[in-house]
């Protein structure tokens, strides 16, 4: 029973020297659209936008109903209606929204194929002395 139980540790360590995760995808077996990306970066700089611009609207001081009125604190004081780029850029955003690419989000790894593992050094070294005599084919 030890025997096989020692065989067996052999022979999980040689199939770790032989294969590794794919550095391309980090093991997972897909990679992110390009696409996608592009898309979620406009959508974080629209959204980036439109907070600095409400944030903007937020700090400007209140205007006076009269010139000789007190002036109103801060929580107290009436909202103001956006200002046109919020609405703008709220707009934008909805637009992009509605503008998502057609294809998933992920794609298979063009790398491992989709496998999520590649060849290490040895492993490769392994694969042509077995194509070399005809054990497997190269694709």
């Amino acid at each position: 029973m030890g025997d096989r139980a020692a065989s067996a540790g052999l022979v999980a360590r040689l199939l770790d020297a032989l294969e590794d995760d794919c550095a391309q995808c980090g093991g997972s077996g897909t990679t992110p659209n390009e696409q996608w990306l592009a898309w979620h970066r406009r959508a974080g700089e629209l959204i980036a936008v439109a907070q600095a611009a409400r944030r903007a609207h937020e700090w400007r001081p209140a205007q006076a109903a009269t010139p000789a009125a007190p002036p109103v604190a801060a929580p107290e004081r009436p909202a103001a209606p956006e200002p046109a780029i919020v609405t703008a850029v709220e707009r934008a955003i909805d637009d992009h929204m509605n503008a998502r690419p057609s294809e998933p989000e992920k794609e298979r790894c063009a790398a491992c194929r989709g496998l999520g593992r590649e060849l290490t050094p040895a492993g490769r070294q392994l694969a042509e002395m077995l194509a070399r005599h005809g054990f497997v084919r190269r694709e």
